[in-house]
């Protein structure tokens, strides 16, 4: 795409707030597009080796006030509520904010109490993996992968377009929603999907009475790979988008009703019918 922002390197930089998987994948990328990439993390081990491996500049200390200051947030939504007063100052004096996590509706209302709503912009990349931390991310983790971004009231045409910039400059295609919707889609194709990895694996663990890892197949491992995902992660997503989960629960719990009712009344056509219609469905998401 037609760049503006980004078109002057020289006069643009990065700041990466969390070096894990994703924000290392950032931070990677950019640098090597040629961009200035400084970084905050908790981890000084992390923070080092990034430096070493000249995957970053250095910390905030060697920020250019006299340029562009783009902030990406990459860290977990509870941490980013918790710590927000503590970045505080930075966003104020930043160009443009972004963050990248799976659930919306907390950090709108941590914005717009701050007045931010006009340069932060909220995002969320489709891309990850079960692993994380720095030296599991990958300067080509978006590459051709979806990045949502969420309009809210108030925020700028600039922000708007600094944001497609940035997802492009990744190897990245935007697509725009609405924070609401964001939390209720995700619970259903991201959240539930992992509650129930999670659980899979939580009732194999109380099979005792064989070593069941012998016997399972490609099927399985596949299914449950996203059980092996930052448990910390994933409670700040399950607990901060609670309200769609709990209601995608009660109607993924219907569904195995439904086939429960079936088998104990051993309704084989009806059975057959009825994956007959689910498998209709998932090649038509295939297409």
């Amino acid at each position: 795409m037609k760049k503006t922002f980004l078109k002057n390197k020289k006069n643009v930089q990065f700041l990466i707030i969390g070096l894990g998987l994703i924000g290392g994948s950032i931070a990677k990328r950019l640098s090597k597009n040629g961009f200035k990439v400084l970084a905050l993390d908790s981890s000084k081990s992390t923070l080092n080796h990034a430096k070493n491996t000249e995957v970053i500049k250095g910390s905030a200390n060697k920020i250019d006030f006299t340029k562009k200051l783009f902030v990406i947030v990459a860290l977990p939504p509870k941490t980013i509520l918790r710590g927000f007063n503590k970045y505080l100052d930075l966003f104020q004096k930043a160009d443009f904010i972004t963050d990248c996590t799976s659930v919306k509706e907390s950090l709108l209302s941590q914005i717009k109490k701050n007045n931010l709503q006009k340069k932060f912009l909220l995002s969320h990349p489709i891309a990850g993996s079960e692993k994380s931390g720095f030296l599991n991310s990958n300067e080509n983790l978006f590459e051709d992968k979806v990045s949502i971004v969420l309009k809210h009231k108030g925020i700028s045409k600039n922000a708007l377009q600094i944001s497609q910039e940035f997802w492009s400059e990744l190897g990245s295609n935007t697509f725009n929603l609405d924070s609401k919707l964001h939390d209720r889609i995700f619970s259903l194709t991201s959240h539930i999907p992992h509650i129930v990895a999670f659980s899979l694996i939580s009732l194999l663990s109380k099979r005792k009475d064989l070593d069941y890892k012998k016997f399972m197949g490609g099927g399985f491992k596949d299914f449950t790979r996203i059980a092996a995902s930052d448990p910390k992660m994933w409670e700040n997503i399950f607990t901060l988008n609670k309200k769609n989960i709990l209601k995608d629960i009660n109607r993924l719990q219907e569904e195995l009703n439904t086939f429960k009712k079936l088998l104990l009344k051993d309704e084989q056509r009806k059975i057959e019918s009825y994956l007959k219609k689910i498998k209709k469905t998932k090649e038509s998401l295939n297409k």
